[in-house]
This record gives structure tokens, C-alpha cells and sequence, in this order.
């Protein structure tokens, strides 16, 4: 064969190889855009089963073109719990004697009429929280008022009703029927749905902090109080009280931030009949809120009192309600008529923690005829004149008048929580 013939035939073979070669390697991988990081697609008509997946060697990559660290998911995305918070629940004679009238046959009493006015706000929320100023015993103990308070235990189930789930009983009336009508009392919630907070059968039941999970997320609930009017248990009692003191309020929020989320402080404290909070209440908010607190509803003083935020050392804030004032009451002064419902929504801070967010504050002013009956909760846009002009607390001198109301609502609630009708 003609030698020149060979060799081009040869390098012809050579191309070829060379060409066939170049193919493969630029076809032997399913082809994908690596900029954006999106998977592979299998050609029409390939099957793969769950092992059969595709990688890419990180040499082959264009890491100009790749997040040099990836971005950490939001624990909390999405989460949103709803909370609306009530003031004092404040049971004098007048109260449930018209609840005993308003009951049908059998029923006893019904304490539910009053509330109608709220009860949306309260079934709405996803939890809702009702300081209980007044002992439910039950049998063996009379029912009564001021200065021994007693109420029947149909308004617990009535609160329950209603879609209170969060009962706070640590106030100054909790040994109003001494030992015993605290631990009844202790009892008789702890048989209904609800999470009771501030008094506890014994220690160990004590130590055990109130949780409630929900959407994803863990809230610890703490309580305290300041005093019990100058009454004390027995020594031979195992009940615990959940007194103010420092080093119990850090231990326990200590002990809510290693198994909560979120901490939510109920405290009675102050004096009461007061417009603003004294040095000791502002320097035990603080304590809470450094401690770890992100929520403080106060209660006592029977009136409003301002709510405020508090900034931690770390920049961070807690939400502080000094007092929530009365829900329901017959006292004699029309501060003590005032009062209303916190509420607000815990969700993602959108930097990996929880925040409170879309606060509100629904105005009440609570209702008395001359005759001591009528008794109702009025939400302030619906307490017209002509019902003011027949307000009980005329009898002590006094007027609880639209206006009054206003002002004790701004010299206590941030405009910008309040409803667009008093701004």
C-alpha cells in the first residue's frame, strides 16, 4: 500500500479517536445551569430510582457563582399566637346576688350576661389570661364579699365558658378563708381545663413551672404576689404561696428559660387606688425583664396604670403592664371602673427569637345602677351618657363619665394601642 495513503489513513483513524473522545467527555453528564444551584433533570424517558441521584465534584463548580455560607433557617417562622389579658376579677355581693337572679332553674348561678360585651375578644384569642382577685372554695364555705372574699365556683365554670384558659389566683385575697379555702379553692381549678397559676399544693407541685405549648413554640408562665393582707399559713400547711421575693424570681425564670420559648410574669403588687407605679415596682420590673421576662401584667391597684415597654441591657425589650385595673368591681371610685384588655400576638422577630407584636387595648368601664344591680362591662365605646348618668358610684359622690374614663385610659395606655375612636 502506498505509504502516504497509510499514513493519512492513519491520521484519519488518530482524528477520528481524538473527535470521539472530545464527544464523550463534553456528553458523559446530565447537563445543568450550576450557577443558580438547581437539581439536574433526568432526559425524557430515563428512570431513576431514590439512590440513583446526581452530584457534581466541587473542582467542577464555579464558585464565584455559590453562597459561600449558607443562611440558617428561622426556628419560629410562621408561628403567631393570639393573647388577650384581663385585669381583676373582683366578686362582691352585689355581683353574684344578680348572678343568682339571672340563673335559670337548677343553674344556681350565671355570671355570663356581664361578660357579653368581651366574650368575642376572649373566644377569639388563642390564649386568654383572668387575674381571679376572689377564692372559689365551694362547699363548707359561705359565699361572701368584702373584706373575706368567697365567690361561688359557677363563675369559674362560667370564665371557662367563656374561653378564659389561663387563671392566675396569687393576689392578696388568697387566704381570705385561711389554708383550707385556698387548698379547696386549688382544687376545684385543677378539675377544670384551664392552666392555674400562683398557688400550688405543695412544694413539688411548686416547682413545677406552667407551660403551655402551642403552634410550635413553648410559653412559661410565672406568678407572684406581694403580700396576703397579714394572714399566713399555718406551719403545718405543704401549701406554697408565690411571694415577691428576688432570689425566687430569678431561680424560677432562670429555670423557664432553659425549658420555654417565650416567659409570660403575672405579679400583684403596689398599692392600690394609685395612678402611677411606685420605685419598687419599676425596680422588680426591671429585674423580671433582665431576668429574662418577656411579658409583665400587673394587677392591685384596682386602677390603671401605664404600660410600657422595658429595654434589657442586650437590646432586646419586654412588654410591661404595671396594672390592667379592674375587669369587674362594685368599689366606689370611677378609676376603679376603668380597665380593659390586653391584647397581642407572640410570632418570629425575624432574627430567630420571638417578639410581641400588634398590640391593642380594648377600653371597659364596669357598671353599677343606684340600686347596686345592672351589673354589665361596657366596652368605652358603648358607655353612652345616659347609661353614666345612672352609674352607682353616684351614691358615693362620685360620676364615672365617659370623659373620666378617657382620661384615665391616656394617662396610662400608649395612643398608639388604643382605639382609633379616643385617639
Amino acid at each position: 500500500m502506498n505509504r502516504v495513503k497509510i499514513i493519512g489513513r492513519r491520521f484519519f483513524v488518530i482524528f477520528c479517536i481524538i473527535m470521539a473522545s472530545v464527544c464523550a467527555l463534553s456528553s458523559c453528564t446530565i447537563f445543568r445551569d450550576v450557577s443558580d444551584g438547581t437539581p439536574a433533570t433526568a432526559p425524557a424517558g430515563a428512570t431513576a430510582d431514590a439512590t440513583d441521584t446526581v452530584s457534581i465534584p466541587q473542582s467542577s463548580v464555579n464558585t464565584e457563582t455559590q453562597s459561600s455560607e449558607a443562611v440558617p433557617a428561622d426556628p419560629y417562622e410562621g408561628v403567631s399566637v393570639t393573647f388577650a389579658a384581663a385585669g381583676d376579677n373582683l366578686i362582691h355581693p352585689n355581683i353574684y346576688m344578680e348572678a343568682e337572679s339571672r340563673a335559670e332553674y337548677g343553674e344556681g348561678y350565671n355570671f355570663k350576661p356581664m361578660y357579653s360585651e368581651i366574650a368575642d375578644i376572649i373566644a377569639s384569642a388563642d390564649l386568654a389570661f383572668i387575674n381571679q382577685e376572689t377564692l372559689m372554695a365551694g362547699d363548707g364555705f359561705e359565699v361572701s364579699g368584702y373584706p373575706s372574699f368567697n365567690s361561688p365556683q359557677k363563675l369559674g365554670l362560667d370564665l371557662v365558658e367563656l374561653g378564659f384558659d389561663i387563671i392566675n389566683i396569687a393576689n392578696n385575697h388568697m387566704l381570705d378563708k385561711s389554708a383550707a379555702g385556698l387548698d379547696a379553692t386549688i382544687d376545684f381549678w385543677n378539675t377544670q381545663p384551664v392552666t392555674l397559676l400562683g398557688g400550688y399544693k405543695n412544694a413539688a407541685d411548686s416547682a413545677k413551672i406552667r407551660t403551655i405549648e402551642i403552634d410550635g413554640i413553648t410559653i412559661a408562665f410565672l406568678s407572684y404576689a406581694h403580700h396576703t393582707n397579714g394572714i399566713t399559713l399555718p406551719s403545718s400547711s405543704e401549701l406554697d404561696i408565690p411571694y415577691v421575693e428576688d432570689a425566687r424570681i430569678e431561680r424560677e425564670l432562670a429555670e423557664a428559660e432553659k425549658i420555654a420559648d417565650f416567659t409570660i410574669v403575672s405579679v400583684h403588687w403596689g398599692e392600690e387606688n394609685t395612678a402611677v407605679q411606685d420605685d419598687e415596682q419599676t425596680r422588680l420590673a426591671h429585674l423580671m425583664a433582665e431576668n429574662g421576662a418577656d411579658v409583665i401584667l400587673g394587677h392591685h391597684s384596682h386602677t390603671l396604670l401605664p404600660l410600657e415597654w422595658i429595654e434589657r441591657d442586650d437590646g432586646t425589650k419586654t412588654l410591661c403592664a404595671y396594672s390592667l385595673g379592674n375587669l369587674v368591681s362594685a368599689m366606689m371610685y370611677p378609676e376603679n371602673m376603668v380597665g380593659g384588655l390586653l391584647s397581642f400576638t407572640v410570632k418570629s422577630d425575624g432574627a430567630g427569637g420571638l417578639c410581641v407584636d400588634d398590640i391593642s387595648f380594648t377600653p371597659t368601664v364596669f357598671y353599677y345602677g343606684m340600686n347596686h344591680f345592672g351589673t354589665h362591662i361596657y366596652r368605652l365605646e358603648n358607655y353612652t351618657a345616659d347609661i353614666a348618668s345612672g352609674h352607682g358610684t353616684q351614691m358615693y359622690g362620685y360620676t364615672t363619665t365617659y370623659e373620666k374614663a378617657v382620661t384615665y385610659l391616656k394617662r396610662a395606655i400608649p395612643a398608639e394601642y388604643l382605639p382609633d375612636y379616643i385617639k
